[in-house]
């Protein structure tokens, strides 16, 4: 897998997380705080360990 490919697939996981997160915020209802806390933070906290691993892990270029 590209880097880029890693990149682009690592701001969806980012992208979506804060997306979750945003509409869970409109509905005033105890629920919401789970949706935003236990399906969006966790998504977009992948996201960006997924990020941060694709900067360090590299693939060597055999020539």
């Amino acid at each position: 897998m590209t880097f880029e490919k890693r990149l682009r697939i690592a701001g969806l996981f980012v992208a979506l997380g804060l997306l979750i997160q945003m509409l869970s915020l409109l509905p005033i209802h105890p629920l919401a705080f789970i949706v935003f806390v236990g399906i969006g933070a966790p998504i977009m906290v992948a996201g960006v360990i997924f990020f941060l691993l694709s900067l360090v892990s590299q693939p060597q270029r055999s020539e």
